[in-house]
């Protein structure tokens, strides 16, 4: 177990650097787009997050969907299909977070950024992994967040509203991450 503890860190790196160096390449030159990246990334995430019992029994898919408009394009076919939790992903756009099936993960566009407290407060103690890549997004309870920092992607972590939907976090994962506090006279 020690083992585990050091070299995980480690391990998780090589796991992100891995993934992204293997994204196809279309050019000789060309480097990953951001949003390519920020796939690849979910993808890596999603492994070192653990869901609570039987949520993602129903299906032999892990659904990623998309709400809103959709920053991704083809840049998802990275991850589609390849394995989580024993699960293949799957992508999904949908217009409502109503439309969510099951346990799953939800990446949850800008254009949403006026729906989003509603959008949440629909989904709340759902088993469903919310993720976003705009400002304030994860200090209104979106559980990670892409930023952008010197040049690279970076994410932060509320970790109190991924308790709340019951899922639990690596230690690794959460060191990796920039942890966020709920707002000050916030209720929990």
């Amino acid at each position: 177990m020690d083992f585990n503890r050091k070299f995980a860190p480690i391990f998780m790196l090589i796991l992100i650097a891995a993934a992204v160096v293997t994204l196809p390449v279309r050019g000789q030159d060309r480097k990953p787009g951001e949003y390519e990246v920020k796939a690849v990334f979910i993808y890596n995430l999603a492994k070192f997050i653990e869901w609570p019992d039987q949520s993602l029994d129903n299906s032999s898919t892990l659904t990623l969907y998309i709400l809103g408009d959709d920053p991704f394009g083809t840049d998802l076919d990275a991850i589609r299909d390849k394995l989580i939790k024993g699960k293949k992903v799957a992508v999904k756009r949908i217009d409502s977070p109503d439309a969510l099936k099951n346990a799953g993960i939800l990446f949850i566009s800008s254009s949403e950024k006026e729906r989003l407290r509603d959008i949440l407060k629909g989904i709340t103690g759902l088993p469903i992994l919310t993720i976003g890549d705009t400002k304030s997004f994860a200090q209104s309870g979106v559980m990670v967040n892409f930023y952008i920092e010197n040049s690279k992607i970076r994410f932060e972590i509320n970790l109190e509203a991924a308790n709340l939907a019951g899922l639990k976090f690596s230690s690794n994962l959460l060191r990796m991450g920039t942890m966020i506090a709920p707002p000050k006279g916030k209720e929990g």
